[in-house]
């Protein structure tokens, strides 16, 4: 499977090459054929999440109750192609790991299919929850000058999510009894494409300084999955050349999702926001 991480980096460097080898193709605002923006994005976040059947099931904030650190910086990057004046197509990548060893300032239950766990208060839970979105859209302008771009897009936001718990519980296994473990472990994934449709804008208030900002929505109620996802984003740079930028940008992301299968449930209600310092090249 491909790396999107090791494609952006090596999808850097070669431009970085190519622009220390020979001049790069002079392009301007919206003429660019492939732009690339690779940053270092931190975030704050808030995290609850829910793993709850027939036997019950908790919904516990991760930052909060078990000490999960609520901010974070990771490496985020951004490939486009202008496959035509009005059309493009855009691939993003984020991945957060984060872990934690704390105490659990409140019980909790998590309820799967191979049994139940109660955590108790106080006790020493390591918790995990790993994050990585590659978002894929389509977009097309709409309205389009020398200086502004205004474009609607459609496309999906490709998620992997897993949450670990390790400590102290009670466990009772399916038809057995309760039993204190002294160390039960309990893991759970989910993952899948969650469409999205946006709105874009770019404004070249001079040939060398660009703001711009997106808003992508979607809401879903299909088979086992529901939820929705906000994603905001607003940044401005700053052209050295006509091939390189420096730029800042804020991002505010929201998912509330959830996967039931039969009487069990998946919950994920996952909010971040925060600054990114990126370089950009285009060609």
């Amino acid at each position: 499977m491909i790396n999107p991480r090791g494609l952006f980096q090596t999808a850097g460097l070669a431009i970085v090459l190519l622009m220390t080898g020979a001049k790069a193709q002079a392009v301007g605002f919206g003429e660019e054929t492939v732009s690339i923006r690779l940053g270092t994005f931190l975030s704050d976040f808030d995290t609850t999440a829910t793993l709850s059947g027939p036997n019950g099931g908790t919904s516990v904030n991760l930052e909060d109750a078990l000490g999960l650190d609520d901010q974070q910086a990771t490496f985020r990057g951004e490939l486009g192609w202008r496959f035509a004046p009005r059309h493009r197509v855009v691939l993003g990548y984020y991945d957060f790991e984060r872990s934690s060893v704390g105490m659990s300032s409140s019980s909790f239950t998590v309820d799967t299919p191979e049994g139940t766990y109660v955590f108790d208060a106080n006790a020493t839970i390591t918790t995990e929850f790993d994050w990585r979105l590659i978002p894929i859209s389509y977009a097309y302008s709409f309205y389009k000058t020398d200086d502004l771009e205004l474009s609607a897009s459609v496309g999906v936001h490709w998620f992997d999510a897993t949450i670990g718990f390790t400590g102290s519980a009670t466990v009772t296994p399916p038809g057995g009894v309760p039993t204190p473990v002294a160390s039960a472990a309990e893991a759970e994934t989910a993952s899948g494409p969650l469409p999205v449709f946006g709105l874009q804008a770019g404004y070249a208030i001079t040939p060398k300084w660009v703001v711009g900002g997106h808003l992508s929505y979607f809401g879903l109620e299909y088979d086992e999955y529901s939820g929705s996802l906000v994603d905001a984003r607003l940044d401005t740079e700053y052209w050295f050349t006509d091939n390189f930028s420096v730029g800042l940008g804020y991002t505010w992301y929201n998912i509330d999702f959830a996967k039931e299968k039969g009487p069990y449930k998946v919950g994920i209600d996952y909010l971040y926001n925060g600054l990114e310092a990126f370089v950009g090249f285009r060609f």
